[in-house]
């Protein structure tokens, strides 16, 4: 039996190979003002992980990257934002993927004091993105090849029967993954969508 398709983009070549490092604040969407805290070499391998449509769960608007130039840098600034952010630690929300970690690294009310803190940063001369949907819309651009990828391995699966009902939600998800960064993707791959869509069952 074939391997199922990737349920989102996995890291590839486009993830930093050089020792740098992010340091994320991830605003979740919605009226409650919740983030989620950490440090990644690919934030778009990370957020990802956390929810099946993470494009729509977190607002990219109104996230953050800091850059930096190796993993320990960005792991100590991890911690000092970790430390100023105690007070404000809430329970990760139920949406979210619980066995991919950082279970206490979620924040209720601290925007506005993690804002401060990448301005900080910026002033430190680390590179600051924010927004953050610059960096991941560059990001997926960088992986369009994986799209294809996929979708062909899924065709491939669900002509042989393979393909099962949650591994084709998983690829239209990462599809509308990459529709939420560039409108031309549903049309570019219009044949394959529509063969997976018209999956026969029975």
């Amino acid at each position: 039996m074939s391997a199922p398709p990737p349920p989102w983009p996995m890291p590839d070549s486009a993830a930093p190979a050089d020792g740098r490092g992010f340091v994320y604040i991830a605003a979740c969407s919605g009226p409650e003002d919740i983030l989620k805290v950490g440090m990644s070499i690919d934030p778009l391998a990370r957020w990802s992980a956390f929810h099946r449509r993470w494009f729509e769960a977190f607002d990219l608007e109104h996230s953050v990257l800091v850059q930096v130039e190796t993993r320990r840098d960005a792991r100590r600034l991890e911690t000092v934002l970790h430390r100023r952010l105690r007070e404000y630690n809430c329970p990760a929300p139920l949406s979210m993927r619980g066995q991919f970690g950082g279970a206490t690294e979620w924040y209720r009310g601290a925007h506005g004091e993690a804002l401060a803190f990448a301005r900080e940063c910026a002033s430190q001369s680390h590179f600051v993105h924010a927004p953050a949907r610059a960096w991941f819309a560059q990001a997926m651009q960088a992986r369009t090849d994986t799209l294809a990828v996929v979708l062909d391995q899924a065709l491939r699966d669900h002509v042989d029967r393979l393909l099962s009902p949650a591994q084709r939600e998983a690829v239209l998800d990462l599809v509308d993954a990459f529709q939420a960064f560039d409108d031309g993707v549903r049309e570019r791959f219009a044949v394959e969508l529509a063969a997976l869509r018209n999956h026969g069952d029975g």
